[in-house]
């Protein structure tokens, strides 16, 4: 008697990687590894150097600031004291007999104090307000920039004396007696101190290593991504695993970015309150954070995909060997 054929099981016998393909596959995994390590940093660099060097980026991005009514009251909280710090009564108390000082002095402060308030709030809460914050913005930063790209010692501050002007003008429009009044006492502009020189000079080495990194990771990952990909003899497991190695730089980036949050609230200035901090914040790093969130969605989406792609590829398999027998 013949003997009989082996049965078929339906399955397809495991395939083997050819020796020819293993140099091949090493090198494969090599990019795809190097290109799910470089993504997290390419978006972090990237998105730094855009907001760093673009004038008219930053100027865009921290636009809907002007809005915010946690920045608004830190603004006006921040221009009234240092109005205030400059506010000379002396002129408006000499005439008071001396024991009596004290008590006229603290009015006048007080007054003059909710007066100066009133008309800085009505500025900032103003229609024209975003356009001016807008300038206010732009030329903080370009001075952040000639004093990150160029040597010497300078600090970064924030002036708002645009916004002093803008409530002088207000005032003598609608009330000519209070724009004399604040003549009278010297009430000046004051300006918020973003960095020290001495902090300049050590974030220069960052900002120019960010340059540059901003520019090249980006374009790393990228073409290790593809390059990987292409080389890869089994693309289906190298795009899953790519998805996954993806997934987890996005998840990453967006814990350090959480995390980053904290230090940057702790090591804010005095005078910026912590809800106007965490406006900054937020909105300074949304387009990073969004990217992460695009990083994670899109290797989870890949792996996915990769992942039914073969469940299908087996069962059409197996009913082509069904139909077979």
């Amino acid at each position: 008697m013949a003997a009989s054929a082996p049965a078929r099981t339906g399955a397809p016998p495991a395939r083997r990687v050819p020796a020819l393909h293993r140099p091949r596959t090493l090198l494969a995994t090599v990019l795809l590894v190097l290109g799910c390590l470089l993504a997290p940093p390419a978006l972090a660099t990237g998105w730094a150097r855009a907001e760093l060097t673009d004038t008219a980026r930053y100027t865009a991005t921290t636009a809907p600031l002007s809005r915010d009514p946690a920045v608004q009251r830190n603004m006006v909280t921040a221009i009234t004291d240092g109005v205030m710090r400059r506010v000379d009564l002396s002129s408006l108390v000499d005439a008071v007999p001396p024991a009596d000082r004290p008590a006229v002095r603290e009015r006048f402060t007080r007054g003059i104090r909710e007066f100066v308030a009133t008309q800085i709030r009505g500025v900032v809460t103003s229609r024209s307000f975003p356009a001016l914050w807008s300038r206010v913005n732009g030329t903080t930063h370009a001075s952040l920039v000639t004093a990150l790209a160029s040597p010497g010692d300078r600090s970064v501050v924030l002036d708002l004396q645009p916004v002093v002007d803008r409530a002088r003008a207000r005032l003598v429009h609608t009330v000519p007696a209070g724009a004399r009044l604040i003549q009278r006492v010297h009430v000046s502009g004051t300006t918020l101190v973003l960095l020290r020189s001495d902090e300049v000079a050590e974030a220069r080495g960052p900002y120019a290593a960010v340059r540059t990194l901003g520019r090249l990771l980006p374009v790393a990952a990228v073409l290790s991504l593809a390059a990987g990909l292409l080389l890869a003899p089994r693309r289906r497991r190298a795009l899953i695993g790519t998805g996954l190695g993806c997934a987890a730089g996005g998840v990453l980036l967006l814990a350090a970015f959480a995390a980053a949050r904290g230090y940057a609230l702790d090591a804010l200035p005095p005078a910026v309150t912590g809800a106007a901090g965490s406006a900054v914040y937020d909105t300074l790093t949304a387009s990073a954070r969004l990217g992460g969130g695009a990083l994670l969605a899109t290797g989870l989406t890949a792996g996915c995909a990769a992942v039914l792609s073969g469940v299908l590829a087996r069962r059409v398999r197996a009913r082509r060997a069904l139909r077979g027998r």
